[in-house]
């Protein structure tokens, strides 16, 4: 929730998410300023409309998939099509333009000056050069600050690395900013919660013209952008 309202006043400009869980859609994150790398479990797309049709579910859409299976068993409502989730399974490539939105990942993180990664042991997400700049000289490089009890591959060329537990540190930011941070509230969650917009069991459906997400962000005067990453310990 802290995230959430970090991006809610602008401090935050995008979150990139190992997790696929949907718990950053369930605080009221825009699904534009999320990049789900690895996919999202309540989340199944028609491949065969062009825009990509997703479907919003409130169950996990995975329970018959698998690596290199990725057919649920549900048709488009559209043209009649498979269905598939959107997980990225290890060894495998992300190809779906969303929810793994790497185009706007990439976009924020060239026009970062900070990169906050919270909980990640980062040794998957090492691997993708796009998000640390690294064609970029080392003084023109976001500033990278790093949560986490372990030790990560990062930590050398991190600015500054707390060795602490996301919450707390966490709490202890809000704190100094002066904000507080929002109670999760089911009625008004995002779209993959229980109790949130999509409703009935079915979920909704998003796509067609207009229907699919872009990334909107715009740096602060005087406070600049801040994108980050995360794993089970969320993303800021």
């Amino acid at each position: 929730m802290s995230i959430a309202c970090l991006h809610k006043h602008n401090l935050v400009q995008h979150v990139v998410s190992q997790n696929c869980d949907g718990l950053h859609l369930r605080s009221g994150l825009p699904q534009a300023a999320i990049s789900e790398l690895h996919g999202n479990m309540y989340i199944e797309v028609c491949t065969s409309c062009t825009p990509n049709r997703e479907y919003v579910r409130v169950f996990d859409v995975t329970e018959r998939t698998a690596l290199h299976r990725h057919h649920t068993g549900r048709m488009c409502h559209k043209c009649g099509a498979q269905l598939r989730d959107t997980i990225v399974h290890f060894g495998e490539k992300g190809t779906l333009r969303q929810p793994l939105n790497w185009e706007a990942a990439t976009e924020a993180a060239s026009k970062a000056d900070v990169i906050l990664c919270l909980g990640s042991s980062l040794k998957v997400l090492k691997k993708y050069p796009r998000l640390w700049c690294m064609s970029k000289p080392p003084t023109r490089r976001p500033k990278l600050y790093i949560v986490n009890l372990q030790w990560t591959p990062k930590d050398d060329l991190a600015a500054l690395k707390l060795h602490g537990r996301c919450d707390d540190v966490m709490r202890l930011l809000m704190a100094e900013l002066g904000l507080e941070i929002p109670r999760y509230d089911r009625r008004r969650a995002g779209p993959c919660s229980p109790a949130g917009p999509s409703g009935a069991a079915a979920g909704k459906c998003r796509g067609g013209p207009g229907g699919g997400p872009g990334w909107a962000g715009a740096a602060l005067p005087g406070r600049g952008r801040a994108v980050g990453c995360g794993g089970a310990g969320g993303a800021v």
